[in-house]
């Protein structure tokens, strides 16, 4: 057994010597945030830190605006700088500032409680505005507490809006605000009583008071002779001029300037008004509104008997006062201007003399009823003078019903001169009758010219006529077809033949229609009407023009109505006359869709002829003669092709590419016609020459050969 234990002992002893020693401990690396040796401390926590300067203690600086010690706290902020004496801030109570930085100032603060200067909490105002106490605690004292403005810092001074103390008391000689100007060199006492009569002006007493007959600011010069006073009151009606006292009232009968003179008597009243119609002249009042039947300046005359006051004054239209009485000086204007009750040359006394177109010495007025003087001064000059009727006032002129009327219609002068000649000229309507029915003239100027006159009807001339030939009835013309102004609105009627009878082929032949004749089918119908050629209207009668219906120019042409003026129509006035759209005698205005308006057929329109261009219908269109032609409103006139006398009347516009000024909704857009340079509203129909498609009314523009490109539907 002890054998095995020595065994035993001796094996254990083997064992330990064999076994090798274990590792030294680590050693803490400061500054990697680990316990790098395992004893549960980290970095600088570990006691084998506390020696290396990355773990030396860090002291919060509290003025530095840094945080030193890297807690997130910086100087006062941080807790460790609470008893530091740079953070022990303490409130003054009396420098206008927050000094412990809790919005609190001075006596408002807490800190402030109890100490001098601060108060018990009562009104600051108004008793205790000059103690220096904030008595409210409000942080505010004295002046500077709005409570208060206006109200008393002591004698002579009110606390002002700007907060501070103001001068009140301008003549004590004292400084009552404390800002070392005493009185009127205070610049709070501006415009302020300095005393009796005394006002501060300019830093320095001023007299105040310029009509009391004392020197108030003591500087030697009383009242306006101090000029302190200049343009300022010396008492009511009274003003300072010139270092003295001058009257400025000069209708209250007072002496206001003290002189000895009053009012107009005043020299200082020159010129002035001295009431209604009255101004002061001559030292005394002077009558200036003479046509109000008062006495206006007192003297007991009114009006033109206030002479020399109102001697050369108007008194009214054509009236003129003169040697105290009125004077009528319009001696041709029918009225009875003075009111004497005789008018113009009637009034003898005022009217005289070819130079007032009156008569010198008296005669009848028919002596002379054209001389334009009132021959027997009666009042009335010539026709006016109703024993002037049916006398000449001259050369193809007649007194009628007191005015001149016209009677030579036929010499081309305006004869009774009211700007109207012959049968333009009222006058002439009706007057001579139509008897010479092949002259081209309308004699009796009612409109109608030779046989399309009533009066002509029966006349051998006028019976028989040809295609063409002016007429009132069919019984006049060959066909016994006549295209009358009153049923048709052709100018002066026209003969017509073949109606619904005759054909034209597509030759342009016309059968069934006279030699001078050629057949159309137009908007006035199927008929014979009369051949013309040449693009002038010398073939065709006075308001009528030469006109190529189909474009061909080796078609015939025919005379279509053209009206231009209501001249050329029956003279039965009111609405009735030439109307522009149409070119046909008759209500000159139908309310009727104008040139560019929306149609579908030719009636819709006021001119009768509708351009139907595309499937939402077509536009109103219209002729014109091709030279010099006019259009009704504000069309234009497109020129025609050359072998005709017409043109064609288009919606005019002025802004070329723009369709602002074209029927809304419509195809139309402004640019020039297809011949002319007129800009007008037009969309090109079918088969007119195009260069691009946007210009046709619809469908496309192709390109032919020698054509070139022609609009397509």
């Amino acid at each position: 057994m002890r054998f095995v234990a020595a065994l035993l002992a001796c094996l254990s002893l083997w064992l330990s010597a064999c076994t090798p020693p274990p590792p030294p401990p680590r050693k803490e690396i400061c500054g990697n945030g680990l316990d790098d040796n395992g004893d549960g401390k980290a970095d600088c926590l570990d006691p084998t830190c506390f020696a290396e300067a990355l773990c030396a203690l860090k002291v919060e600086n509290c003025t530095n605006g840094i945080d030193d010690d890297n807690n997130g706290q910086r100087d006062c902020a941080d807790t460790a700088c609470q008893t530091d004496p740079a953070c022990l801030r303490i409130e003054n109570c009396d420098n206008g500032m927050d000094d412990n930085g809790n919005s609190l100032v001075d006596c408002a603060d807490s800190d402030c409680s109890g100490k001098m200067g601060c108060g018990d909490g009562g009104a600051e105002a108004p008793n205790d505005c000059f103690d220096t106490v904030d008595n409210d605690n409000n942080g505010k004292r004295d002046c500077r507490d709005p409570a208060c403005l206006g109200q008393s810092c002591g004698a002579g001074c009110a606390c002002t809006d700007a907060g501070v103390p103001g001068e009140t008391n301008c003549g004590n000689m004292s400084d009552d605000d404390g800002d070392t100007r005493a009185d009127c060199a205070d610049s709070d006492c501006e415009g302020v009583t300095c005393g009796p009569g005394c006002a501060c002006v300019g830093g320095n007493r001023g007299e105040g008071e310029c009509g009391d007959g004392l020197d108030n600011d003591s500087d030697g010069q009383r009242d306006c002779a101090d000029s302190d006073c200049a343009m300022r009151s010396c008492g009511a009606g009274c003003t300072c001029k010139a270092g003295a006292k001058t009257e400025t009232i000069c209708t209250g009968g007072m002496d206001e300037d003290g002189d000895g003179d009053v009012d107009c008597a005043d020299t200082d009243c020159v010129n002035a008004s001295c009431g209604t119609g009255c101004v002061c002249a001559n030292r005394r009042k002077t009558e200036t509104l003479c046509t109000d039947s008062m006495d206006n300046d007192g003297d007991g005359n009114a009006d033109c008997l206030d002479t020399p006051d109102c001697d050369g004054t108007a008194c009214g239209t054509g009236c003129t006062c003169a040697s105290g009485r009125r004077r009528e000086t319009s001696c041709t204007d029918k009225q009875d201007n003075d009111g004497d009750s005789l008018r113009d040359c009637a009034d003898t006394m005022d009217c005289f003399g070819a130079a007032n177109h009156c008569a010198a010495s008296p005669m009848p007025e028919t002596t002379g009823c054209a001389d334009g003087i009132d021959n027997d001064n009666n009042g009335f000059i010539d026709c006016e003078d109703s024993a002037c009727n049916n006398q000449t006032c001259g050369g193809g002129c007649t007194c009628k019903m007191n005015v001149k009327a016209e009677t030579n219609c036929a010499d081309g002068l305006d004869n009774d001169f009211d700007s109207r000649a012959d049968c333009l000229d009222s006058d002439c309507v009706g007057l001579g009758s139509e008897t010479a029915c092949n002259d081209g003239r309308d004699n009796d100027c009612n409109g109608a010219i030779d046989c399309s006159d009533m009066g002509c009807v029966a006349q051998p001339s006028c019976s028989n006529l040809e295609v063409g030939r002016p007429c009132i009835v069919g019984s006049q013309c060959t066909s016994g077809t006549c295209r009358s102004e009153d049923l048709f609105g052709w100018p002066g009627g026209s003969c017509i033949a073949g109606l619904n009878t005759c054909n034209r082929s597509d030759a342009g032949v016309s059968t069934g229609c006279p030699a001078n004749a050629v057949c159309l089918g137009d908007q006035f119908g199927t008929f014979c009407r009369q051949r013309c050629s040449g693009s002038g209207s010398t073939a065709c009668r006075t308001a009528y023009a030469c006109h190529d219906d189909d474009g061909d120019s080796s078609s015939p042409n025919w005379c279509t109505p053209m009206c231009s003026s209501d001249a050329d129509c029956r003279a039965l006035g009111g609405t009735y006359g030439c109307n522009l759209w149409s070119r046909l005698c008759e209500v000159k205005d139908k309310q009727q869709p104008k040139y560019g308006g929306a149609c579908s057929t030719n009636t819709d329109c006021e001119s009768g002829l509708c351009q139907r261009a595309s499937n939402n219908g077509g536009y109103c269109f219209g002729w014109c003669a091709r030279s010099g032609g006019n259009c009704g409103g504000d069309g234009v006139c497109e020129p025609g092709p050359s072998g005709d006398g017409t043109g064609r009347c288009l919606d005019g516009c002025t802004m070329s590419g723009s369709s602002s000024e074209c029927r809304s909704g419509s195809p139309q857009t402004c640019g020039p016609a297809p011949s002319g340079s007129v800009n007008a509203c037009y969309c090109r129909v079918e088969s007119e020459s195009c260069s691009s498609g946007a210009q046709c009314c619809r469908g496309s523009c192709i390109t032919f050969p020698i054509v070139g490109g022609v609009c397509i539907l």
